[in-house]
């Protein structure tokens, strides 16, 4: 057993989850998740897409379309730039930019080359055949879908509670735009919270594998390798810090290749684009909210923003009740750094619910697993997640019916 460090003890001892009911439980959550995950797709795909699969890439007129798709039935976006997920598509149909026409439908080759992982799955789901693989892009985000809420019906478990607080997740608005998106931030937080159940376990080894993983499809899991580095050092968890000390490395080369052969593109310094001084976003954010009036698009923006602010508060108020806790301390390494991401975000970020509720995510799905602590207060928990759930129920009415 490792040493914990005065002040750091254990309090949250390991419940076996093996057991045949554990297991039938967990079974039974999944079941509902993909009930509900494959309905949800369903009705956008038959409802705002009318049966085209490309239309869950938001593919906009601004740039060419993918090379591969130029003779193909493509959902186009009219008048719009479209969104992140038409960049993946173009790297998951032509990954070693072998067509020069690749790099023209891509607004900042180096940035989304860095996210490999999910279009080269997509690539070798969909069997290279540029008609399958729009479908293998959406398939692996279902099974990311279905997975996270196993995941933390399973984490649920250790701690003694009922696994069907794994279904929490699918309140968080973040998720449900990347399903219909088609972005990478639900395979990374997948796997994230892979690598957090792994360490919880103590399978140091599987930790470290996910989080590899986990930073080859989004690169700022490389701060969230180097927080958790952290987390385990203060918690003098020495064994799993000696896996997880690899993890990034991968990651670390892929990202080194990618800025010295991929050109950068017209997209700028992503980083100083996104982040600045703290609260200044925040001021400008509340300065566009009191302008906008009580439209119904405004009144929206408020409350997933709001419902940020809330998500904080929950999150670092659990997080310090359960600071004995050493399970906890790798996630709530993580929970810092993006909790200060968050106050340095930059109104560019802010200004538009769709791009900081994706990037921020995981802040509700830490809270989620912050719920299966004993220790942990669960009603303004369970309020912040109400007021996600209603977030992600009218984007979801709203998508489907083609209004956004």
């Amino acid at each position: 057993m490792e040493g914990t460090g005065q002040g750091h003890q254990n309090h949250d001892p390991v419940i076996p989850v093996a057991s045949s009911v554990a297991r039938q439980t967990a079974r039974r959550v999944v079941l509902v998740a993909a009930v509900v995950v494959l309905a949800v797709m369903a009705g956008i795909l038959f409802g705002a897409f009318r049966g085209n699969s490309t239309g869950f890439f938001r593919i906009g007129d601004y740039r060419p379309r993918p090379p591969a798709l130029a003779n193909r039935d493509v959902f186009v976006f009219p008048n719009q730039a479209g969104y992140d997920g038409q960049y993946y598509l173009a790297l998951a149909l032509d990954p070693a930019l072998r067509n020069p026409g690749t790099l023209q439908t891509l607004d900042h080759p180096q940035y989304r080359c860095r996210r490999i992982l999910f279009p080269l799955l997509g690539r070798a789901l969909g069997l290279g055949q540029p008609g399958l693989i729009p479908y293998a892009m959406l398939l692996l985000n279902i099974v990311a879908a279905i997975m996270l809420v196993w995941l933390v019906a399973r984490w649920w478990q250790i701690g003694g509670g009922s696994g069907w607080g794994g279904l929490l997740v699918l309140s968080v608005l973040g998720i449900w735009e990347v399903l219909a998106l088609t972005t990478t931030d639900l395979m990374s937080t997948t796997l994230f919270v892979a690598a957090l159940y792994a360490l919880r376990l103590e399978r140091p080894a599987f930790a470290a594998l996910a989080l590899a993983l986990a930073a080859l499809t989004r690169e700022v899991m490389l701060l969230y390798w180097l927080a958790m580095l952290g987390g385990l050092a203060v918690s003098r968890q020495w064994r799993s810090l000696r896996w997880i000390v690899w993890a990034g490395l991968p990651a670390i080369a892929w990202n080194f290749y990618v800025l010295r052969h991929i050109p950068a593109g017209a997209g700028g310094n992503v980083v100083q684009i996104l982040f600045g001084l703290p609260g200044v976003g925040w001021l400008e954010k509340g300065q566009e909210v009191v302008a906008g009036g009580l439209n119904g698009k405004n009144l929206f923006e408020l409350m997933v923003f709001l419902s940020f602010l809330a998500v904080l508060g929950a999150l670092l108020a659990n997080l310090w009740r359960l600071r004995a806790v050493r399970a906890v301390w790798p996630a709530a390494a993580v929970a810092l750094l993006l909790a200060a991401m968050f106050l340095c975000a930059k109104f560019f970020l802010l200004n538009y619910y769709l791009d900081y509720s994706r990037v921020f995510q995981d802040l509700f799905v830490l809270l989620v697993l912050n719920l299966g602590f004993t220790a942990a207060r669960r009603y303004p928990a369970y309020a912040v997640l109400c007021l996600a759930g209603i977030s992600s129920v009218a984007f979801l009415l709203h998508y489907t019916l083609g209004v956004i």
